[in-house]
């Protein structure tokens, strides 16, 4: 063989090797995303939860294409701002919050930053001044929000304890979900005859002195709003409601877990399995403004063990038509 020819045989192998050895390399190299969690309430850990477990289904798995930052719950609103902060200065691809108040915050956070956030859930992000138009997102926000139906939710207290007549509604003064939910039910209590007491529940007072002063109000039940900040206080209210013999409905499933009465509402983990969704388009590409807010699903949920605690009979209706039953 010409030494020429040889020479150039050779060269050219080492050049075929190189190019397939590059390309292979480049081939198994796999692109990290960063998604952070911010939280208000423990109870949260459900909907992320939910959502890590579709992700997983989507193809996404810890450790390998996706890694998540993961701070805790907040506890208390005062506490938001320096989650927030400590977040978004590791930079994530995307931030999931949950709450109404940690979506305010994470959207102060964000505002001049090109992070993109998916809120699961809030209440009302029109009413809460996180969106304008929630059918076409604007700038880098989108989500799930609640499902309508705590007027549905209001309606099936009467159907379970069809003699009450005054209800007590705790809120937090001021909150965006809070003025929403109670806007829903007023008119289904006119309608029912009911009479809707609405007490502000202050930050400056504990929830013992609140509960004495709830107690003065001789309510025949108690409705829980969409407030986060109220919901957090959800083993308090159901204890007291419990040792009252006073019917509970609060927001979601979980909290029935914690002893309220019954929900017409939503089920964390299902909620973030809807995020997830959002969430797997846009780290394939899409743009938060290209994917309006989703509404999440409603279902009943009782409590049998609360209901004989405190006296009451589930009518069949409510037996038949709930989701889950608990025990």
């Amino acid at each position: 063989m010409n030494k020429r020819v040889y020479i150039f045989i050779v060269i050219f192998t080492i050049l075929l090797v190189g190019i397939f050895f590059n390309t292979k390399s480049g081939k198994d190299e796999i692109k990290t995303y960063t998604v952070a969690f911010v939280s208000l309430s423990k109870v949260d850990d459900n909907t992320f939860n939910g959502f890590k477990k579709q992700m997983q289904i989507y193809g996404w798995e810890e450790n390998k294409n996706i890694k998540y930052i993961v701070p805790g719950a907040a506890k208390k609103v005062k506490n938001l701002k320096s989650i927030v902060k400590s977040v978004v200065e590791k930079k994530p691809d995307i931030i999931l919050v949950s709450s109404t108040p940690a979506t305010q915050e994470v959207k102060r956070a964000t505002k001049n930053l090109n992070i993109p956030v998916v809120f699961c859930p809030v209440n009302d992000p029109i009413n809460s001044n996180i969106l304008v138009n929630q059918n076409a997102p604007e700038g880098h926000i989108t989500g799930i929000r609640l499902p309508i139906g705590d007027a549905k939710r209001f309606e099936w207290l009467h159907t379970i304890a069809p003699d009450i007549k005054k209800v007590l509604v705790p809120y937090t003064p001021n909150d965006g979900g809070s003025i929403a939910s109670r806007a829903d039910i007023k008119e289904v209590a006119e309608f029912l005859n009911i009479n809707i007491i609405e007490k502000p529940f202050p930050e400056n007072i504990t929830m013992k002195e609140f509960l004495k002063q709830c107690a003065k109000c001789q309510a025949e039940a108690i409705f829980l709003p969409r407030d986060s900040r109220i919901e957090v206080r959800i083993k308090d209210f159901s204890k007291y409601a419990i040792e009252n013999k006073l019917p509970l409905s609060a927001p979601s499933y979980q909290q029935v877990q914690q002893g309220a009465l019954f929900t017409y509402g939503f089920i964390h983990t299902e909620l973030g399995k809807q995020a997830a969704r959002m969430v797997d388009r846009i780290l394939k590409g899409v743009k938060p403004t290209d994917l309006p807010v989703k509404f999440g699903n409603a279902y009943l949920v009782i409590n049998k063990k609360t209901a004989k605690s405190i006296g009451i009979k589930f009518p069949k209706n409510a037996i038949r038509n709930a989701k889950l039953i608990i025990k």
